[in-house]
């Protein structure tokens, strides 16, 4: 959906047409649950979590200034409620099953590669599980949604500078973790 496009709806909704929210919903809940899946695995907990940010931005609506996307507006308020969330209870990671990522093309691969596969989702698996929840959302956001730092800035309420330095410091710790300088944790 375009910014005008956005606007435009927005001010219908603000001045009563309230039915035009579904329309926002339908068009940015798929993202939105995305985004805070990178923080709580849980499908049930993030479904439940991705409503109550609908909720929550439809009675914040006249604070929406424009000053980003709305896609960003909600995404800052998924994941301060994600963060807040995990706060409040103990979020178990959910490993990535090698079928969701899979690529269809590669139907034909011999069992070593096939092996070789395996472990390097086992690998990937422990690699994300050991990043705590705000890290797994700033690897999702920048890898999985390709938003930009200052996307992510905006987001997080964090300056550019600083997530690019924990973006750096997420991957070289990843990177020490596939070396063997660190340990992985297994959740």
């Amino acid at each position: 959906m375009k910014r005008e496009e956005e606007q435009h709806i927005i001010e219908l909704i603000r001045n009563g047409n309230q039915e035009l929210y579904k329309v926002i919903v339908e068009e940015y809940s798929p993202r939105v649950l995305s985004v805070i899946r990178g923080v709580i695995p849980c499908k049930e907990d993030a479904e439940e979590l991705a409503q109550d940010v609908f909720v929550k931005a439809f009675f914040s609506l006249n604070k929406f200034r424009g000053d980003s996307s709305l896609s960003t507006w909600l995404f800052r308020i998924a994941y301060n409620m994600s963060i807040s969330r995990t706060r409040l209870k103990k979020v178990n990671f959910v490993p990535i099953e090698s079928a969701q990522i899979e690529s269809n093309n590669c139907t034909d691969i011999s069992e070593e590669d096939r092996y070789i596969k395996e472990k390097r989702f086992e690998l990937l698996n422990r690699l994300l599980s050991s990043l705590d929840p705000s890290e797994r959302f700033l690897i999702a956001l920048f890898y999985n949604h390709e938003k930009s730092i200052k996307e992510i800035s905006d987001i997080t309420g964090t300056r550019e500078s600083n997530v690019k330095v924990k973006l750096h410091r997420i991957k070289k710790r990843m990177g020490e973790m596939v070396d063997g300088k660190m340990e992985v944790s297994y959740g």
